[in-house]
């Protein structure tokens, strides 16, 4: 079953693993946004998508089988964005 989470901030989305399906992008002045494979935006940890600099009303890494991510979701946004990530 699929899960959303909204936000406007860095945020920890899940810890432990599930799948990402995919990330839309409703209002942003110069906002970028990574995902992390992991519970914090641990530099050591891989990223799914490095530095993704957005436009408002576009959806970003659609995965409609979703993919795989094992220690955790986290999003690391910079300047001002409002996203939707939906995952499992």
């Amino acid at each position: 079953m699929a899960l959303y989470k909204q936000g406007n901030a860095n945020s920890q989305v899940k810890i432990d693993n599930g799948k990402l399906f995919g990330v839309f992008v409703s209002s942003t002045t110069g906002g970028t946004f990574a995902l992390y494979d992991s519970a914090t935006a641990s530099t050591s940890d891989p990223k799914i998508a490095n530095t993704v600099t957005v436009a408002a009303g576009t959806q970003y890494l659609s995965f409609p089988a979703g993919i795989w991510f094992s220690k955790g979701l986290f999003i690391d946004i910079a300047n001002t964005i409002e996203y939707t990530i939906v995952y499992e």
